[in-house]
């Protein structure tokens, strides 16, 4: 009876001395998101892309701030997100936010991913000394530089550059990317804001709509909603030629077809028909399963990008070296593999990160840039 009692205590001993199973340490992630104001409606999708990202990533808790549309409400949502005790922070819409984000970063000591802002400030912020930030985004050169490419493909008789007179600073600096690739406009516009002058882009569409021809290409520097109404308004006065977008409301599948916009080119940071790494076609298929429409390809996919390199640079180093792990790290995330130069931009135009450019024709996508993804070439209206 003694041996009995011997062996079953030795079991009991043996089972508590087994280790427990490890439970995975979870980074607590701060997301700014423009809930409310005149970015609510890419607002949504950044948040529902950040909600898919903590589902795939696994080791991620999420918080939300809403930014609205002003810089004023990023630092304060920004301030909120460090009250909770955020390891790091993702989000932000506009430059003005973006930039009294970083600095709020670096006056709190929190890593900040800029997943949309292109403003150069982010970079020279870095160069005066704030390691805090780091830019999943494109930079202003480089929205300039995916049309450049646009056009070197196309080769247009001429091409038109419109712009919104709110984004004016980022639509210089696009042009003047462009101007460096492919030379001169044949002519530049600017349509106002409808809170300035209602009709003002009906005026400018049936300017342009004049004078474009069949082989023309009118490049539009405004990826908000106006876009939408100005290809319809252009379209309906006989406008010809191709429309290259820069992407946003004039990027989504769904709207294109809505609209029947064919022959309109536009820029995205991934495309479904893109399989970059495992984590597109999740990104693209999960987010229609989950939320019952198309996944926006550049606001909300660089917002799904930004969570999971956070939840992998933690996992490789931990909270008190994620500066160092993300600049001498490679991270996977739908649009590709990213890897920060010493200013902590993504590497935007490397062989393993490059945007996307799409045209839509025959009620669908076909990709045209980069090459190697590449499903049709360049086709004008007949």
């Amino acid at each position: 009876m003694k041996w009995i009692l011997s062996v079953f205590l030795a079991l009991i001993l043996l089972g508590c001395a087994q280790p427990s199973e490890k439970v995975e340490e979870r980074i607590k992630i701060g997301v700014l998101v423009p809930e409310t104001g005149i970015y609510s409606t890419a607002g949504v999708a950044m948040k529902n892309a950040a909600q898919l990202a903590a589902e795939h990533a696994g080791n991620v808790e999420l918080v939300f701030a809403d930014c609205g549309d002003t810089p004023e409400k990023a630092k304060m949502a920004f301030e909120y997100l460090v009250s909770q005790k955020v390891d790091a922070v993702v989000g932000a819409y506009s430059s003005p936010q973006s930039i009294v984000a970083a600095d709020a970063a670096g006056e709190s000591r929190v890593v900040y991913l800029v997943s949309v802002a292109s403003t150069e400030a982010v970079e020279k912020k870095v160069a005066d000394g704030n390691n805090y930030v780091f830019r999943v985004a494109y930079n202003t050169t480089y929205w300039g530089v995916l049309a450049g490419e646009f056009l070197k493909l196309a080769n247009p008789e001429k091409y038109y550059f419109v712009g919104y007179d709110p984004l004016r600073t980022f639509n210089q600096g696009m042009l003047n990317s462009i101007k460096s690739i492919y030379g001169d406009p044949e002519m530049e516009f600017y349509y106002k804001s409808p809170s300035v002058s209602a009709e003002d882009y009906k005026k400018v569409a049936r300017q342009l709509a004049e004078i474009a021809g069949d082989r023309d290409v009118i490049v539009i520097g405004d990826p908000g909603e106006i876009a939408i109404n100005f290809l319809k308004e252009y379209r309906a006065n006989g406008g010809m030629g191709l429309v290259y977008s820069v992407g946003g409301s004039l990027a989504l599948p769904s709207t294109l077809k809505a609209i029947n916009a064919e022959y309109t080119v536009f820029q995205a940071a991934a495309l479904e028909l893109t399989d970059k790494t495992n984590w597109t076609k999740r990104y693209f298929e999960d987010y229609r399963k989950k939320y019952g429409e198309d996944a926006n390809n550049y606001a909300g996919l660089l917002t799904y990008d930004s969570i999971i390199i956070l939840s992998q640079a933690y996992k490789k180093g931990g909270k008190d070296k994620l500066i160092e792990t993300l600049l001498s790290g490679e991270f996977e995330g739908a649009a590709g593999i990213y890897r920060f130069n010493d200013l902590h931009q993504a590497l935007w135009g490397s062989d393993e990160l490059k945007g996307v450019i799409g045209e839509f024709i025959g009620g669908e996508v076909k990709v045209l840039y980069p090459p190697e993804f590449a499903t049709s070439h360049v086709q004008w209206m007949k």
